[in-house]
């Protein structure tokens, strides 16, 4: 029986339930909370198709970073590459589509192919809470989010008088890939203020699928962070805080290239501030510096296959900060605010042509670009009665992209086909290495009604407008063939997403369920594509360009769970969503396909235990062939699934214990997702095959 044929059967057990925007809390025990806890400030209510959970009550093994964590929620999934370094997917939706923010800080890997996105940037043991507000509903977080924002946070309440430390000491293993892991959170302070350390050290070898094959995976890890803190009132939070990460000797099946090591350096100082000013109630301010530096090459962790040795040493520096005004003007909440953001990333692949050592440049991937933007924004509730109100939020940025010159025309050293950046923009877009200004305006609209006791309709329009990224307008990749360059649009005009949203929330006594449908019309779709000599592409070889085209994205999300019995809870989630190249009239590639999941769980006061089905459909909508699309789906992806078992049992006062089992049958399965290679002489989407059978076991101890 199929995945799909799976879950509708279930849906007829549970009943006419109709979708949660909420996961169920009988496997991701996600709390769908009045509003989002912010220490020192006024709290921020949560939108619909929101979801908000203490990471520590996740009941997941030993996931890698925060793309794993977050694919095991409906409607996200993640495009693998190897055991580290998952990109998540929000609804179709990814990389620079989604505002992924650290504790209040963005932060931007240092890999053009993404080998460390935002979300393994951080140690996910050392943070509290994961919130995921999907699409446009919030204009708080930055410019664009069209797919939606990703909040890691960190908060670390007020200590009382006479309190003594706060300490988390966690471990954990699994087989297959041996993964480790070890770590330690501990506080100590007084009301007056604080200091937090966290440290976390875990590594893995190389798995293997459900056909016995292993996949290059393996990874190490080190984290390591401190929070210093003043708290001398309960109004009152300076917060001056450093992260540190380090990822040496990460392995790719999915790319011609592995990472030495990936680096970050994170430095945030915070504000909150709570104040009686007229309408005024709460001030926050922030600023933030986040550096990262990154290696990959072909040579140091794996046997050259290429003719060449190759190296890109990258940096990727991101300064910000924001200042937040909350407001009450008669029945109206008010959220005001300025921020700002510069990005500025530079990227150099270095090859041994003619010469016994790899320093000779073989293309200026990112020649010395910067983004800065400063945005404004503004965010109101107001009730329109006792069982209805309306949402809105109007943003504002000013976005300036520029390169350097003398960078751009650089000439890296070979054969004829290694060009400058300037000669590959000129040659593909006729145009020149060029900054660019952009006057981006978006804001969402939202009414949310009570129909009845427990029945809530949710409708919203939006608007959101997303820049290109570095890669996108100015990637600089060299290649022999012409098929195997990459190259960036310095023309590219931004992303102008117009969605529609509606939601239907209905909880009772012992069962809950809700059904979000949403409908994305998208005006100059950033679309990474081959040179077929479209409309504005001058050559027909088949190098990878970026184009704007009209698109659509269409999909819906149902989730539900019920409660039988004393002690049984069951639940179920499904996911789809549709895109659609309009301006060619095919599909948009690296869209996953119909997926979701059921699950039964039994609780008791000190222990539970539950068993979770996963499942997707064949995914026959893909854009694989390079000659006349794309190219960047490997093709079509058989719809699979997989048992995962699980427990939990508490230890003592202090200790938790968690058991599992993930993939129980061994099956063999990938999502339908994947990435494509940086290779200039062996490019193309792979596809990497997800684990086999995964036993797991997670302690921690609080006291």
């Amino acid at each position: 029986m199929s995945p799909c044929r799976l879950i509708i059967g279930f849906m007829g057990v549970v009943g006419s339930l109709a979708v949660a925007a909420e996961a169920p809390t009988n496997l991701l025990p996600l709390s769908v909370l009045p509003e989002v806890v912010v220490t020192g400030a006024r709290s921020a209510p949560l939108p619909p198709a929101t979801f908000s959970s203490p990471i520590q009550d996740l009941r997941v093994g030993l996931p890698a970073d925060g793309g794993d964590l977050l694919r095991r929620l409906p409607g996200v999934s993640g495009a693998r590459m190897g055991g580290h370094g998952i990109d998540p997917i929000v609804r179709g939706q990814s990389q620079n589509q989604l505002n992924v923010l650290i504790d209040g800080a963005y932060a931007f890997g240092g890999c053009p192919n993404r080998m460390d996105p935002p979300t393994t940037l951080l140690d996910l043991d050392a943070f509290d809470r994961l919130t995921l507000i999907k699409s446009a509903q919030t204009v708080r977080y930055g410019g664009g989010g069209s797919g939606g924002t990703i909040l890691f946070e960190r908060d670390t309440p007020r200590f009382s008088a006479g309190e003594g430390p706060r300490v988390r000491l966690n471990g954990g293993l699994t087989s297959n890939s041996e993964a480790q892991s070890a770590g330690a959170d501990i506080a100590l302070g007084n009301p007056l203020g604080f200091a937090r350390v966290t440290g976390q050290s875990r590594n893995a070898d190389n798995y293997r699928d459900g056909n016995g094959d292993e996949v290059r995976s393996a990874f190490n890890s080190d984290a390591a962070g401190i929070t210093l803190g003043l708290t001398p009132s309960d109004s009152t939070r300076l917060e001056v805080k450093y992260d540190r990460t380090h990822d040496w000797d990460v392995l790719f099946a999915g790319s011609a290239m592995d990472s030495p090591y990936s680096d970050s350096d994170q430095w945030r100082l915070k504000l909150d501030q709570d104040v009686v000013l007229g309408p005024l109630h709460a001030l926050h301010a922030e600023v933030y510096r986040v550096n990262v530096d990154h290696l990959m090459d072909n040579y140091s962790l794996r046997t050259l296959t290429s003719p060449f040795r190759m190296r890109v040493p990258t940096e990727s520096d991101t300064t910000g900060g924001r200042l937040v005004a909350d407001l009450t003007t008669g029945a109206t909440d008010w959220t005001l605010g300025v921020d700002s953001l510069k990005v500025a990333r530079e990227a150099t692949r270095y090859w041994n042509f003619r010469s016994a050592s790899v320093n000779v440049p073989q293309s200026y991937l990112w020649p010395d670009v910067a983004q800065d933007a400063l945005g404004l924004f503004a965010e109101a509730e107001h009730p329109l009665s006792e069982t209805a109100r309306l949402t809105a939020g109007l943003r504002y940025d000013y976005v300036e992209a520029s390169i350097s010159r003398s960078r751009a025309n650089a000439a890296p050293v070979g054969p004829v086909w290694a060009w400058s950046p300037s000669q590959l923009y000129a040659a593909y877009y006729g145009r020149a290495a060029e900054d660019r200004t952009e006057h981006n305006l978006g804001g969402f609209l939202r009414y949310a009604r009570d129909l009845r006791p427990g029945l809530e309709l949710t409708a919203g329009v939006s608007r959101s407008v997303r820049t290109a990224d570095a890669t996108e307008r100015y990637l600089a990749s060299n290649g022999n063939p012409a098929s195997a360059r990459w190259i960036g649009n310095p023309g590219i005009r931004p992303e102008r997403h117009h969605q529609i949203d509606l939601t239907l929330n209905r909880t009772a006594a012992s069962w809950r369920t809700g059904l979000e449908i949403f409908y994305d019309r998208v005006g100059d779709y950033i679309l990474r594509d081959r040179a077929h000599g479209q409309s504005g592409i001058l050559l027909n070889d088949s190098a990878s360009i970026y184009r704007n085209v009209e698109a659509d994205l269409t999909g819906g999300e149902w989730t539900g769970e019920i409660r039988f019995g004393a002690h049984w809870e069951a639940g179920a989630a499904l996911a789809y969503v549709r895109a659609q190249n309009r301006t060619d009239g095919r599909a948009i590639a690296q869209i996953p396909p119909l997926n979701g999941h059921l699950s039964l769980e039994h609780r008791r006061e000190s222990w539970s235990a539950g068993a979770r089905l996963n499942g997707s459909d064949t995914q026959y909508r893909v854009d694989d062939d390079p000659l006349t699309g794309s190219g960047l789906d490997v093709g079509e992806t058989p719809g699979w699934w997989a048992l995962d078992l699980y427990g939990e049992a508490s230890l003592g006062q202090h200790g938790r214990l968690k058991l599992g089992v993930d993939n129980l049958f061994d099956r063999a399965y990938a999502d339908h997702v994947n990435r494509a290679n940086l290779d200039p002489f062996n490019p193309g989407a792979v596809q990497v095959n997800e684990p086999g059978r995964v036993l797991w076991a997670r302690a921690s101890v609080d006291f």
